[in-house]
């Protein structure tokens, strides 16, 4: 008699939170950061700065103030694995941008991505005023624009350029379902 088949136990699915900018947070999200050294690369050609967290947590487009922005991390348990970077009102009021949606490598290509960037559309959803979510993809970084392309965004036609970046950025967006 063959002795039933053990089920692995179903891992819980990963979870969002809003970060603070206390140092135990500010050190996790470094973590995270330099947790992904390729998208640097193909971003800014170097890896990410010592103080790439904080920069993080504090930088803000022109005409928005810490009420619009929201940083949350990507939960799998205990371990922040992925960040975004929210702001509500940019560039328009009934518009939120995605600023950076990052995995780290270690997690990448296993659903994570996927399942943060609908988790942080839903979060973005809460806002009523906001109907759409745009984000900036580096026109090089073509497994990001696959990605998005396949999260429903569609490229508005706009291109921004920042001597930061080592390429043009290309803006996607998505009307929020409602």
């Amino acid at each position: 008699m063959r002795a039933p088949a053990l089920c692995a136990a179903t891992p819980p699915p990963p979870t969002l939170r809003p970060l603070d900018s206390t140092p135990e947070t500010l050190s996790a999200l470094q973590h995270v950061l330099e947790a992904a050294p390729s998208y640097f690369e193909t971003v800014t050609g170097g890896p990410p700065g010592p103080t790439e967290a904080h920069s993080v947590v504090t930088d803000l487009p022109p005409g928005r103030t810490y009420d619009d922005k929201v940083v949350f991390g990507l939960y799998d348990g205990e371990r922040m694995i992925g960040c975004a970077d929210v702001v509500r009102g940019w560039n328009a009021p009934d518009k939120a941008i995605i600023g950076l949606l990052l995995v780290a490598e270690d997690r990448q290509r296993r659903g994570f991505g996927r399942a943060f960037a609908a988790l942080v559309e839903q979060a973005i959803a809460h806002w009523p005023e906001i109907a759409t979510v745009r984000i900036g993809v580096i026109r090089t970084n073509a497994g990001a624009l696959a990605f998005w392309r396949k999260q429903g965004y569609r490229e508005t036609g706009e291109r921004k350029h920042n001597p930061e970046f080592v390429a043009p950025i290309v803006v996607l967006e998505k009307a929020l379902p409602r």
